[in-house]
């Protein structure tokens, strides 16, 4: 293995879980940060090199050694200074940058704009990420990464093929599916297989789709014979995470509560999810959880700021009798303890924002491809350029192997499953 060169500014819990890992796989790394406490605790835990000074200041990136590194990650507190960061990265001589944002809709509605202005390369929220993996985990979907196309207009999800299934009975040509949805493959026992409109899948196997979200929810109803919709969801906590996950459930629930301690936001969230019960209380309260029901929820998601409510939270609920558990915690390195310990489902924003990282230096730096099954599939996104053969003719006449499918196409920020009869132009990203 080939030692690279790391540069990451921010030795919070994402820089540090980063850095570690990077480290402890024979890699040089090096940490800005303008905390002198955070120098004094990476120096004593860390194998690696620390800068003390501002990121966004070009004598400390240069002390950083900026020129020679293969990657360079903004992953402090501040928004604005990560984005500036990585423009005076790329103009110092960085081949590839990383950036993270806080919340998903620097992502999925101005990712485009942020990646071009500031020259990143991957740009990640947490926020998205922490939303798509409790909402995958409340749920029981396995959606990928890719899944937010023009700021969410299309999904990618993954559903099994039950006994009596419309897929399991017919060709895939014959199947009235919806119009607005795409089956992008069949896969059984680990095999992925990009089918043509002659294949069909087998009871068991799984099928993927893309499509907007309703048309993914009938494909569901018809793979699966049902689509989960869960009882009692208790939510605590209505910061921006939950603020989000809240939103993301919608149509998903048949009754959720959302408990918050700070009043004037209890009064704002009201008015934002009128159509739920929105509680001004404190969660880590017994007498709070039990009055509200939180016995026969079928689930319970702590999301406040502190990891110590959360997970006091979490074990109230459990003993009160929640099936399904969910605490966000924000400390990579007692997550695992306490999902052993408590029985219960962690959380760690930072966590999955480093191993989002990690995926990208492990793919090459390829920003849009992410791959699924053990890398037996790969969802690649490209753009049309002027020197394209496939620029100005349509799909059917494109002469692609077997094994590809051309799964969506966005243009203008307007995101479409394309047909046969579709031409592709210059500037149109293709997945």
């Amino acid at each position: 293995m080939d030692m690279k060169r790391f540069v990451i500014m921010g030795a919070g819990e994402v820089g540090r879980f980063l850095a570690r890992g990077l480290s402890d796989s024979g890699h040089s790394v090096t940490l800005i940060d303008s905390d002198p406490a955070k120098q004094q605790m990476v120096e004593t835990s860390l194998d690696v090199s620390f800068v003390l000074g501002n990121g966004t200041h070009i004598p400390t990136l240069e002390a950083a050694g900026i020129a020679r590194c293969d990657l360079f990650v903004a992953s402090s507190s501040s928004d604005e200074a990560n984005l500036a960061a990585s423009l005076l990265a790329k103009t110092l001589g960085a081949p590839h940058t990383v950036v993270r944002v806080a919340t998903a809709e620097d992502v999925t509605r101005y990712g485009r704009i942020y990646e071009r202005t500031f020259r990143a390369d991957l740009l990640l929220s947490t926020q998205l990420l922490t939303t798509t993996r409790i909402r995958n985990h409340l749920l029981g979907y396995n959606t990928l990464e890719i899944e937010y196309l023009a700021g969410g207009a299309l999904q990618i999800r993954r559903t099994a093929v039950e006994a009596d299934s419309e897929l399991a009975e017919s060709n895939l040509a014959d199947a009235a599916l919806p119009r607005d949805c795409l089956v992008l493959a069949f896969i059984s026992n680990g095999r992925v297989t990009v089918p043509t409109g002659g294949d069909r899948p087998k009871v068991g196997d799984d099928v993927l789709v893309i499509g907007t979200p309703k048309a993914i929810d009938e494909v569901e109803r018809r793979a699966s014979r049902h689509a989960r919709q869960l009882g009692l969801v208790v939510v605590a906590g209505g910061g921006a995470t939950g603020h989000a996950v809240v939103s993301n459930l919608e149509g998903r629930v048949k009754q959720l509560k959302l408990i918050e301690l700070d009043r004037a936001r209890a009064e704002t969230l009201a008015v934002s999810f009128p159509q739920y019960d929105i509680i001004h209380g404190d969660a880590t309260d017994l007498s709070v959880l039990s009055s509200e029901g939180v016995a026969h929820a079928h689930a319970f998601i702590a999301l406040t700021g502190h990891d110590e409510a959360n997970l006091m939270a979490c074990l109230l609920a459990q003993e009160l009798g929640a099936r399904q558990l969910t605490a966000r915690v924000q400390k990579s390195e007692t997550s695992n303890l306490w999902k052993k310990l408590a029985l219960l489902e962690v959380v760690s924003p930072r966590t999955i924002a480093a191993e989002r990282i990690r995926a990208y230096i492990d793919s090459n730096y390829e920003a849009h491809i992410v791959s699924f099954e053990n890398g037996a599939a790969e969802f690649i996104q490209r753009r049309v350029h002027s020197q394209s053969p496939a620029a100005g003719e349509r799909l059917a006449d494109i002469e692609v192997p077997r094994g590809l499918i051309v799964a969506a196409v966005t243009r203008s920020g307007r995101a479409m499953i394309p047909r046969g009869d579709y031409r592709l132009e210059v500037g149109d990203d293709v997945v």
